[in-house]
């Protein structure tokens, strides 16, 4: 039995609930304000470093960022997929039952706006950010290049569901679908192979650059089974949207 947006219990759905806008903006605003700290710690410690280094620094942290943010976005999507319960309290209805009520409705995404797109991966990133804000100081070139790759990385986070929200939608701006076309963040034409039977490939949602070498080395499905008999008894049983199928 496949499940339709008809069959989605209303129970387990947070999505536009006060207390998820709250969350949401919540976890925005202080994901802004830590990444602007973290910027500006970068920044100024920039003109202390070694000659020349600032040249690269920055891009390398970018690219870096970027390629593990898509990578992240993949293996979190995976799992979202796969493994645990959209009953499991708190995590099953904010970060596990949005990626399967994905499968039910795609096109649900893209009439989400942008605090509920993105306040999800805000949250989630808190811990990161702040950790190494607070956890790491700039001291030296390895610390500052630390800071500079995970702001950006998480700075890519932040942006993986917006581009997942464009790469569905069936109107983007024209300058996001250039971008698409481009191939620097994900276009519909890449990711409708992950929404092609039996929907098992192609996680990666930020650029999905790593789609490829993921599909082609199936590292996924290699760590499903390890994985789920790890963090079933914590998340529970895979199920459909709601528990439309188990």
């Amino acid at each position: 039995m496949s499940a339709t947006p008809d069959d989605i219990p209303r129970d387990y759905d947070m999505s536009g609930s006060l207390w998820m806008r709250l969350v949401d903006a919540s976890s925005m605003s202080v994901f802004f304000f830590f990444e602007y700290l973290l910027a500006r710690d970068v920044y100024l410690h920039l003109d202390a470093a070694p000659g020349g280094l600032a040249t690269w620094l920055l891009p390398l942290a970018l690219v870096l960022g970027y390629v593990t943010a898509d990578f992240v976005s993949g293996f979190v999507h995976f799992l979202a997929d796969n493994i645990g319960s959209t009953r499991t309290p708190f995590f099953g209805p904010v970060f596990i039952r949005p990626f399967r009520e994905h499968h039910v409705d795609p096109l649900a995404i893209t009439r989400h706006d942008f605090l509920e797109v993105n306040g999800a991966n805000c949250l989630i990133s808190l811990p990161v950010l702040i950790g190494t804000w607070y956890f790491v100081p700039i001291h030296g070139t390895a610390s500052l290049f630390f800071s500079a790759y995970i702001g950006l990385f998480l700075f890519g986070i932040f942006l993986t569901n917006q581009f997942h929200s464009w790469a569905h939608h069936p109107n983007p701006p024209a300058w996001i679908r250039r971008l698409q076309r481009t191939g620097l963040i994900l276009g519909p034409e890449h990711h409708a192979r992950h929404h092609t039977p039996p929907f098992n490939t192609y996680y990666c949602i930020t650029s999905g650059w790593l789609n490829p070498i993921l599909a082609r080395t199936r590292l996924f499905e290699r760590l499903k089974e390890p994985l789920r008999r790890v963090l079933e008894p914590i998340a529970g049983k895979a199920d459909e949207v709601g528990g439309v199928q188990e």
